[in-house]
């Protein structure tokens, strides 16, 4: 580098030699050689001056190669060793409060924090779904050197069952639907499984007349290794159906022929019926007409299930039937 920066110097300089026996091609000869004496003597000048310039910057830049080899930075991006790092361990919903004890041997004042999850005092009450491991860094500083350690904290999973949110009793009447959907939640996070005893054990029900009762329903949620169970009370009031009565229509008979009726009684909620047919039929639905009974007669049937009596009529009639007279009896006055 520094042969080609001298003759750089010396073209440029013959250049300036050249160019000035061209300008001053007049002049004395003696002029001429005494400027050039000059011009040389400046031009070794400055030499001298650019070499041990040259030279310095080569002492500075192998100083400067000196010290960089006496530096080594570690990479920013190596991977930290979590085996050679103190291990501390704690099982999830625990407190963590880590205490240090630093030392400095002038006996300043050192100020300290530790990094997240912690607080910069070292606290934090991990709770359940926190579990894994957790490179923590502590650093102190007396204000003028800072020191840094890496440590380990492993937070235990600790498995809890499904919180169900409790249930409250419940009433209904028949005929209505009842819909449950429980609300389950799991401290861990884990996926849950929801059964519902029966006759809810789709969560929904709709009941009919013969559902009527008290129901103890339990609800179960399951993690796959704990479960949690939470029971409540359904009532299902009764809500009467009253009674049915078919079979009945109106009647004609004539003097003298059997009345029967016969009607027919259905209850849903199996309920015990109490019938009644008004007279002249009477209730066991059967009359037997004579030759005086013509007439139209109102007849009442009646089924009673002791809570919603039910009332159907029907018209009877009965034809009068003309008889000859019967002569009896003669005897003498």
């Amino acid at each position: 580098m520094k042969i080609k920066k001298s003759l750089f110097i010396l073209a440029v300089l013959v250049a300036l030699l050249f160019l000035t026996s061209c300008l001053n091609y007049k002049t004395t000869e003696q002029s001429s050689e005494d400027s050039l004496i000059d011009e040389i003597a400046s031009i070794e000048e400055e030499l001298g001056v650019e070499e041990e310039l040259n030279q310095t910057e080569g002492e500075i830049a192998q100083a400067d190669e000196e010290t960089e080899q006496e530096v080594t930075l570690p990479p920013l991006d190596e991977e930290i060793d979590r085996s050679q790092l103190q291990r501390i361990e704690v099982d999830e919903n625990e407190l963590v409060d880590l205490k240090v004890k630093i030392e400095d041997p002038d006996q300043d004042q050192v100020n300290y924090s530790f990094s997240q999850p912690l607080n910069a005092q070292g606290k934090w009450k991990t709770n359940y779904g926190d579990a894994g491991e957790y490179v923590v860094t502590l650093t102190a500083t007396d204000g003028e050197h800072t020191v840094k350690k890496d440590i380990l904290l492993v937070v235990n999973r600790v498995n809890v069952p499904p919180i169900i949110k409790p249930i409250q009793d419940k009433t209904i009447k028949e005929g209505e639907t009842v819909v449950l959907k429980p609300q389950v939640i799991d401290p861990n996070g884990d996926a849950t499984t929801v059964t519902i005893s029966e006759p809810l054990d789709e969560g929904t029900w709709e009941t009919d007349h013969t559902s009527a009762g008290e129901y103890e329903i339990t609800v179960t949620a399951s993690d796959g290794e704990l479960e949690s169970k939470e029971s409540f009370i359904l009532t299902v009031e009764d809500v009467n159906v009253p009674p049915e009565i078919t079979g009945l229509e109106d009647l004609t008979v004539k003097e003298g022929e059997t009345v029967e009726i016969k009607p027919e009684i259905t209850d849903l909620d199996n309920d015990e019926i109490n019938l009644t047919i008004s007279e002249p039929v009477g209730n066991d639905g059967v009359w037997e007409t004579t030759y005086t009974d013509h007439g139209v007669y109102t007849i009442t049937v009646i089924a009673d299930d002791g809570k919603d009596p039910v009332k159907k009529t029907i018209t009877l009639t009965v034809e009068d039937v003309n008889m000859p007279p019967e002569i009896v009896e003669i005897k003498l006055g």
